[in-house]
C-alpha cells in the first residue's frame, strides 16, 4: 500500500503550485442522479438550495465562513473530459465548478441550470434548450449555445471514454439555433435524455481538459498538486446563488488512518464517506464530532468478465453467486452498516425491486451448478484497486470459493491499470469494483461496456422502457429488466455501501444523502 498522504502545513499556508494538468487513468465510476423530466413546454422549478439570483450578494468576505478543508480518499485521476471509469473529478468539481443544462440537487432531482427551460416535442423526437443570457465562464466569456453544442456533441465522439456515451448516442443532430437556444433531434425516443444530459458539464467550446477557467460553477478551480490537494475558490461573480465559505481544499489520502488521523487533531473540517466503521469509534459520542450516516448509491460488485468462457455460462455465473457468503462480506466491511442487494438498482432508483435474495449464500446449489455446466477444477482470477476494503472482499470471495473448489487467484493492481486493461480493454476475469452511478443498470443494455452482458431480452426490456409513452411504463419496464438482470447473474452484487460523513463541531451545510456523483460544497460553512 502507499504511503498515506502527510501535509503538515495548512493548505492556505502552502506555497502555491503552478496549476496542474497532468493527465492519468483511473478506475472506479461514477455518475448522475434521478430524472425528473420536463413536460413540453415547461420548465422545472429550481430547488430553494440553488434558486439562481437576480444579481450575486454583496457579502464581503469577512461575512463568509472561512475556508473548508474536506479530507478524502478518492483524489481525481485526470482533468482531462470524457475520461470515463472516475468518480474523483466529478465528485469534486462537477456543480462547484462544472455545471450542466439541468442541474441535479442533493436529493437527485433536476432543476435548471446553464438551461433556464427545456421543452420537448409531442413525438419525443426533439428537445430545445433555452440557454441563461447571464453566464460567463470564469475567464469573463461568455456562455452560449456553441458551447453546448461542443461539450455535447465531444461526449458521444467516437474516441470519447464517457460512461454516458452510449446512453446520449441517442442524439443525432445538436444545432445551435441562435446564440442562447439549442436544439437536439433523436433518433428515436430516449424518456432518460434529460437525466443523461444533466449528468454531464459543459465547458468552453473547443476544451478538451478542465482548467481554471472553463467553469460557470460557484467555484474556480485554483490547482491540483496530484497525490496531495485540489483546491477552488469562491467565484464572486458567479451568475446563480454564490458559495456561503470564502473556498475549499480537498485533501487526499491513501489509507482511512492517515484521514482519520488528520481529522481527529483538526487538520480537516469534514470526511466526505468513511470507508470502513472500525475507527469510527474515536467520533462517536465525541461533542467535538458530528458523525451522520446516510443513504448512497454506491454498490459493491464482483463483475464478471460475459464476454469470456466460463462466464459467458449463466449457470456458472450462478454458481459463483451462489458460493458467497455476502452476510459475512457486508459484516467483516461495515459491522452491520450497509444493505445486501441482488442487483444493480439501489433503493434510491425508481425501479428498486428487493432482489437480495436471488441466488442466496447456497454453497451446495452452487457446486450442483457448476456440474451441470461440466465446469472442474476453476481457477480464476480477481484483479482489484488494491486497499483495505477490496482486500478484505477479495479475501472473503477466495475463501468462500475455495469451499466448492474453486480457486480464486488475487491480483491488486493500481487505478491506471484497472483503467487501461480493465475499463478500456475488458483484458479481465473478474474485478471489484465499486459504481456509484444511480440509473446506471441501463449499462447492462451495452455488451460494449467493460463486463460484457449481452442480453437480447434484457437490451429489449431498455429500449422499450426508453420509449416509453409515460413514468408508470418506464418503471414497470425497468423492473422487469432489473429481475430478469439478478436472475441472470450478470454480475455478483455484494451490498450497498452506507454513506458515513464525519465533521468536526460547528461544520454545517452538507448532505448526509450522497444521491449523485456531485459533492456540493457551496452551503458548507463553519463557526470561524
Amino acid at each position: 500500500m502507499a504511503p498515506a498522504v502527510q501535509i503538515r502545513t495548512p493548505p492556505l499556508a502552502r506555497k502555491q503550485h503552478p496549476l496542474t494538468r497532468t493527465s492519468l487513468r483511473l478506475g472506479t465510476l461514477a455518475a448522475a442522479a434521478a430524472l425528473v423530466l420536463t413536460a413540453c413546454g415547461e420548465s422545472a422549478e429550481p430547488p430553494a438550495e440553488t434558486s439562481p439570483t437576480e444579481g450575486n450578494d454583496d457579502a464581503t468576505t469577512e461575512e463568509l465562513s472561512p475556508e473548508i478543508i474536506i479530507g478524502s480518499t478518492n483524489e481525481p485521476s485526470t482533468l482531462e473530459r470524457n475520461r470515463g471509469g472516475t468518480s474523483g473529478v466529478r465528485q469534486t468539481m462537477t456543480r462547484n465548478v462544472y455545471e450542466s443544462l439541468g442541474g441535479i440537487d442533493v436529493d437527485g432531482e433536476i432543476y435548471p441550470a446553464l438551461a433556464e427551460d427545456w421543452s420537448i416535442s409531442e413525438d419525443g423526437l426533439t428537445y430545445t434548450f433555452d440557454l441563461r443570457e447571464d453566464v460567463t465562464f470564469h475567464d469573463g466569456t461568455p456562455f452560449t449555445s456553441a458551447d453546448v453544442v461542443w461539450s455535447l456533441s465531444e461526449i458521444i465522439a467516437e474516441e470519447s471514454g464517457s460512461a454516458r456515451r452510449g446512453d446520449l448516442l441517442v442524439m443525432e443532430e445538436i444545432t445551435a439555433v441562435d446564440e442562447h437556444t439549442v436544439e437536439i433531434q433523436l433518433s428515436e425516443p430516449s424518456r432518460s435524455l434529460i437525466f443523461n444530459i444533466a449528468s454531464e458539464t459543459i465547458v468552453k467550446d473547443g476544451d478538451l481538459e478542465l482548467t481554471a477557467d472553463n467553469g460557470t460553477g460557484p467555484y474556480r478551480f485554483v490547482e491540483w498538486v496530484q497525490g496531495s490537494f485540489l483546491t477552488l475558490e469562491r467565484y464572486d461573480d458567479y451568475w446563480g446563488e454564490p458559495a456561503l465559505n470564502e473556498g475549499v481544499t480537498f485533501e487526499f489520502f491513501t489509507d482511512t488512518t492517515a484521514l482519520n488521523n488528520a481529522l481527529a487533531t483538526g487538520r480537516l473540517d469534514l470526511v466526505i464517506a468513511q470507508d470502513s466503521p472500525d475507527q469510527l469509534a474515536q467520533f462517536e459520542d465525541n461533542p467535538d464530532f458530528v458523525v451522520t450516516e446516510g443513504t448512497s448509491t454506491t454498490k459493491q460488485l464482483w463483475a464478471f468478465n460475459n464476454s469470456i468462457e466460463p462466464f459467458g455460462d449463466t449457470r456458472v455465473r450462478q454458481a459463483l453467486y451462489r458460493a458467497i457468503d455476502r452476510e459475512a462480506i457486508l459484516d467483516a466491511v461495515w459491522a452491520g452498516r450497509g444493505q445486501l442487494i441482488g442487483s444493480m438498482v439501489p433503493p434510491a432508483d425508481p425501479w428498486y425491486v428487493d432482489l437480495a435474495g436471488v441466488h442466496a449464500y447456497d454453497p451446495d446449489s452452487a457446486r450442483e451448478l457448476l456440474e451441470e455446466a461440466g465446469v472442474e477444477n476453476l481457477s480464476i482470477t480477481v484483479d482489484y484497486i488494491a486497499g483495505d476494503v477490496t482486500e478484505i472482499v477479495a479475501q472473503q470471495l477466495q475463501s468462500d470459493l475455495a469451499a466448492i473448489d474453486v480457486t480464486l487467484n488475487l491480483n491488486p493492481i493500481d487505478s491506471a491499470v484497472w483503467y487501461e486493461r480493465i475499463y478500456t480493454n475488458h483484458d479481465f476475469e473478474t474485478t471489484i469494483q465499486s459504481h456509484v452511478n444511480p440509473r446506471d443498470v441501463l449499462w447492462y443494455a451495452n455488451p460494449d461496456f467493460y463486463w460484457g452482458y449481452d442480453s437480447a431480452d434484457f437490451q429489449e426490456l431498455v429500449a422499450r422502457a426508453e420509449a416509453a409513452s409515460s413514468d408508470d411504463e418506464q418503471v414497470d419496464l425497468l423492473r422487469a429488466a432489473n429481475e430478469l438482470l439478478a436472475e441472470d447473474a450478470a454480475s455478483a452484487w455484494l451490498y450497498l455501501v452506507p454513506q458515513i460523513r464525519v465533521a468536526a463541531a460547528g461544520v454545517s451545510g452538507f448532505s448526509e444523502n450522497q444521491a449523485t456523483e456531485a459533492f456540493y460544497v457551496a452551503e458548507i460553512v463553519k463557526e470561524s
